[in-house]
């Protein structure tokens, strides 16, 4: 998932370096190593107490030792972090059980069918579209790891004859030259080729409210032609990017100077006129004047949505980096953004995650390493990084500059016989530590609610585990039980981070069409367009990146932030007239009613904002000053390292898939380090790679020694 518009205007991602693909494990790494004195002496404490290591055995044990054994560990929520949990501890032979609240995985990874969508008929085949995350950057170091998954379960599903459940990668058509932008009452919409020197009717003498100045051509001295506000973000960007392409450690430091600053209160109260360097005109002000507030304004809508800017400065520019993940890191001179999605829908991947964990035996380490080389994640059989997933389609192949990997293939092996650890329609309603159980090693009680989807009646079930990860968004700990709270007797400050961790809402609509003008219009027939933005409620059209040989086809909304409110607090047609007129603000030459294959819910229009199970907000994305002061928490393991919290919230890739891989990874580990079991660590840097996990054993050695 991810919350930044297309702007052709802002190229601060274009000019990151691309071997700075690692940047968010080291910012990671670099929060806990400023800010995590206390995290790192709570892990010391919980794995020196006498206890610690009481089920080592259990954990550390052959999978042949323990195959009836009670599962240690209890997994909440079947969204990717609760799942790839359980795929870890799957492939160490460790027992788990997940317990899902809905009929479905995935969590905020999930794809809308129209109840018309028919994957064997071309006409139908298109019927679908992500109601939450729906791309991941093709090339990017940091978010490689979801690519890696999809080979290892892949691996699995074919030694278990299981090819209709393989998880295949389309390419995701981000960007075009033609897709269309219209704002301010402009006569008529324009294409992204024509817009970069556009004042999309911000200026004063058409209507808007910035001096001219701010959007009259400029040429520089080198034939450059811009406007000189479609220069500011990269002059804000330019010298934290600078500053962290010398020194992580530099570029941190002078970044978490501004951690209290919201973007919005940075670009008002830190950037000067000055600051513009030479794209300085005196006509703006004087050099020491704050930034205008409707520049600030304009760069806002343009980049983000109508409150987004509220959130951390340090989040904006730290974001930038995932986009910069997007390019070609084999071909410095490639400027194209790449990005993929999953071939007939995301569903399809939370989906092999299950087939595969109700499996007796899943990831092998031999299907994990050699994924790891398949995209470059590590070098492969010849010593050089190359990328060449057999996942792919045949429309997000590489391009021919990308080399080709040296990876071994996976071993066949022998199918394997089920084994239910996921259980769908399962509520955990209350989670509680006695120190008493398992022999004084501790443990969690967990309530369940199970709920039969034929009768509707609701069984009450009770769990005890060593260890629990709970994967659940923050606002979901909210249970709404009577009398139980969710969890009791947290820490003070486990508490107030996960009252306090912002969430990001979004707004989300899918409408189907009789024909898809877009296409003519657009004359990129067989291709996608990418997306079209506006500053109508409804913000972006994201044009479909399959079924263009159908008749019609659907166009996705996407919105955030206040816009997202604004447009939730409607009734859901009311939701989809809204989207209708936005679409139609875009295509005025285009009958969009007529179009329109009419409101019918989940036939011809879906349409979400939030969702119950989410609790409040669509992803986290940190306000001034959580990085220093909650992140660190967050991944906090609590009661003597009993209960851990996961979920992307606790990671620095907020909205993104990977950010829930990297906790589960680090949940994961916690629970190997207490129990002292040396080999499954590196049984599982062998098999999943090295993810963003904080927990470094250098840094823990460094503190053992300040503290000695």
């Amino acid at each position: 998932m991810s919350y930044h518009s297309f702007n052709p205007k802002n190229k601060a991602a274009s000019n990151i370096s691309q071997s700075k693909g690692s940047v968010k494990k080291a910012f990671s790494d670099w929060l806990i190593e400023n800010y995590g004195n206390d995290y790192l002496l709570e892990i010391k404490k919980q794995r020196a107490r006498k206890e610690a290591q009481h089920l080592k055995q259990n954990i550390a044990g052959s999978s042949t030792e323990k195959s009836a054994q009670t599962p240690t560990v209890g997994i909440i929520g079947g969204g990717f972090a609760g799942l790839y949990s359980g795929l870890i501890l799957q492939s160490l032979g460790i027992e788990f059980e997940v317990f899902e609240s809905s009929d479905r995985v995935g969590g905020r990874i999930d794809t809308w069918y129209s109840t018309n969508y028919n994957a064997n008929d071309k006409n139908a085949s298109g019927l679908y579209g992500e109601v939450g995350g729906m791309r991941v950057p093709q090339f990017s170091e940091d978010m490689l790891p979801v690519q890696h998954l999809t080979l290892s379960l892949n691996a699995v599903l074919k030694r278990n004859k299981l090819n209709d459940k393989l998880v295949n990668w389309r390419k995701f058509y981000y960007n075009s030259n033609v897709q269309r932008l219209r704002y301010n009452n402009m006569k008529e919409a324009i294409t992204a080729e024509d817009a970069s020197t556009n004042s999309l009717n911000f200026g004063i003498d058409k209507g808007g409210d910035l001096p001219m100045v701010w959007v009259t051509e400029v040429t520089s001295k080198a034939g450059e032609v811009y406007l000189p506000i479609n220069k500011v973000l990269d002059k804000v960007n330019e010298r934290f990017l600078a500053a962290i392409d010398r020194s992580f450690a530099e570029g941190f430091e002078l970044l978490m100077q501004y951690d209290n600053y919201s973007m919005w209160a940075y670009l008002t109260n830190v950037f000067t006129l000055g600051d513009l360097g030479e794209y300085y005109n005196s006509e703006m002000g004087e050099r020491t004047d704050l930034l205008p507030y409707n520049v600030a304004s304009y760069l806002e809508t343009l980049n983000a949505g109508t409150g987004m800017y509220g959130v951390s400065f340090v989040e904006m520019v730290i974001a930038v980096y995932d986009w910069g993940g997007s390019k070609n890191p084999y071909d410095k001179k490639d400027e194209n953004i790449y990005m993929i999605t999953v071939d007939k829908g995301m569903q399809h991947f939370p989906d092999a995650c299950r087939t595969v964990l109700d499996l007796e035996e899943g990831v092998l380490p031999t299907d994990g390493y050699s994924a790891q080389m398949e995209i470059g994640m590590i070098p492969g059989l010849n010593g050089k990084k190359g990328y060449s997933p057999s996942n792919l389609t045949k429309d997000a192949q590489p391009p021919a500059s990308v080399p080709h990997a040296d990876a071994p293939k996976p071993i066949e092996g022998k199918p394997s016989a089920k084994k239910q650890r996921v259980y769908m329609n399962h509520k955990v309603v209350a989670v509680q530590h006695d120190p008493h159980l398992f022999d004084n090693h501790g443990g969690m009680k967990i309530s369940v609610e199970k709920k039969d989807k034929t009768t509707g009646k609701i069984e009450s079930i009770e769990k005890q585990y060593p260890y629990v990860i709970s994967t659940l968004p923050n606002g979901a700990y909210l249970n709404g039980a009577l009398k139980t709270n969710f969890f009791d007797n947290l820490s003070f400050s486990k508490a107030r981070a996960i009252r306090q961790s912002n969430y990001m809402p979004a707004f989300k609509a899918f409408l189907t069409f009789k024909t898809q003008f877009w296409a003519k219009l657009g004359n990129r027939q067989g291709k996608g367009l990418g997306v079209a933005a506006t500053d109508r409620p409804n913000r972006q059209v994201v044009y479909p990146s399959y079924g263009y040989e159908a008749n019609g086809g659907v166009l996705q909304i996407y919105s955030w932030a206040q816009d997202a409110e604004r447009m939730g607090a409607l009734t859901d047609e009311e939701r989809v007239n809204e989207c209708l007129k936005g679409i139609a603000y875009l295509y005025p030459e285009v009958d969009v009613y007529e179009a329109f294959a009419g409101y019918n819910p989940e036939v011809t229009t879906k349409t979400w904002f939030w969702d119950n199970h989410v609790g409040g907000g669509a992803f986290a994305l940190f306000s001034p000053g959580q990085f220093k002061n909650l992140y660190p928490t967050l991944l906090t393991p609590e009661f003597n390292g009993c209960l851990n919290i996961a979920g992307e919230c606790c990671s620095v890739h907020h909205g993104w898939i990977v950010g829930a891989l990297d906790s589960a990874y680090n949940a994961v580990n916690n629970i190997l380090q207490q129990a002292g079991a040396t080999d499954k660590i590196k049984q599982m840097q062998k098999t999943w790679g090295t993810l963003t996990s904080p927990d470094i054993a250098a840094r823990q050695n460094k503190l053992a020694e300040a503290m000695a």
